[in-house]
């Protein structure tokens, strides 16, 4: 059996909860069992709302979005129970206000309810911080593009000097693990700069699934002026999919790299930078996929809602 099926892979495969137990599996076959009772906000919940989780953070959390519960496999195989939040926490970890306002406007109002118009968000407050999102969203891709850019011309300018300085006696394979042992500090370089970007990316995933959300749900079809916000959600929408395309073939790429590389059994010091960079890349690749994910579960709901035959783009300002 090779080192890579060895190695640990801490990301979440699935999540089941009973009445006193909370099981996390993982993708490396372990099963994490915990008291519920360490969570009380998950203790407290009802069926429905603890199974409508979602997997964060690169594939390492756990987010209960009706209960605004986020757990990490980390935190879960320190045994650690749930700590009483801090402000900051609070801050970090609640839904975002206009995603609360959005969720609250899709209940029926009872007769002795009266909502605060005041505090009530619109499409055009959602749209904003979307658009907003999608800018960050860039300056994250191209992020981790210049990241991997450095990463290869490092890896080049090794290999280069490297077979310049060898003799006839030493085989390709010795040139090559020599290239590899030099490039080590710009693998961990590398990484440590692409976990630094991880968080930023899962903020930003979230703000734009729940405001996008939002503008779906708060849009009339009958409204001109909504289809027409409509329409450019649509239009960011594609080309947010359409930025993700080289840069995911790009994680996708060093990650298959990295991986065979491991594969080869290589000394301890290359084992641990490699699966280090492998780890960072995954989470880059979980979070492209998760806005794929909700991108297309968006564009669906548009055409549930506004209907095939509604041509958006010629209502676009």
């Amino acid at each position: 059996m090779g080192i890579l099926a060895l190695a640990a892979d801490e990301r979440v495969a699935d999540v089941k909860i009973t009445e006193d137990e909370l099981s996390v599996r993982l993708w490396d076959g372990r099963t994490i069992s915990v008291p519920l009772n360490w969570y009380p906000r998950l203790l407290n919940a009802t069926e429905e709302q603890r199974k409508n989780w979602r997997i964060i953070g690169g594939g390492y959390g756990i987010h209960w979005e009706d209960i605004d519960e986020d757990l990490s496999t980390e935190g879960l195989l320190r045994g650690a129970p749930a700590p009483r939040r801090s402000l900051t926490e609070t801050k970090l970890f609640s839904p975002h206000p206009k995603h609360r306002a959005a969720s609250e406007s899709k209940r029926v109002a009872s007769p002795d309810r009266s909502p605060n118009l005041e505090n009530e968000k619109g499409i055009t407050d959602y749209l904003a911080e979307a658009l907003e999102a999608s800018k960050e969203l860039r300056a994250i891709m191209e992020g981790i593009g210049q990241a991997a850019k450095e990463l290869s011309a490092r890896i080049q300018q090794h290999s280069t000097s490297t077979q310049l300085a060898s003799d006839h006696a030493q085989s390709v394979a010795e040139t090559a693990w020599r290239t590899i042992l030099l490039s080590l500090p710009d693998m961990d370089n590398f990484s440590d700069q692409i976990k630094a970007i991880l968080p930023r990316f899962e903020k930003v995933v979230r703000l734009l699934e729940e405001n996008f959300s939002a503008i779906v749900s708060l849009a009339k079809p009958e409204s001109s002026d909504d289809i027409r916000k409509i329409a450019i959600l649509q239009k960011t929408l594609s080309a947010i999919l359409e930025n993700l395309i080289q840069p995911k073939g790009t994680a996708i790429y060093l990650r298959d790299r990295t991986s065979s590389l491991i594969a080869k059994q290589p000394p301890k010091a290359v084992i641990e930078s490699s699966e280090d960079q492998e780890k960072a890349l995954n989470g880059v690749i979980s979070n492209i996929e998760e806005i794929e994910s909700f991108a297309l579960r968006i564009m669906y709901q548009i055409r549930e809602k506004f209907g095939l035959a509604t041509d958006l783009s010629t209502l676009e300002e």
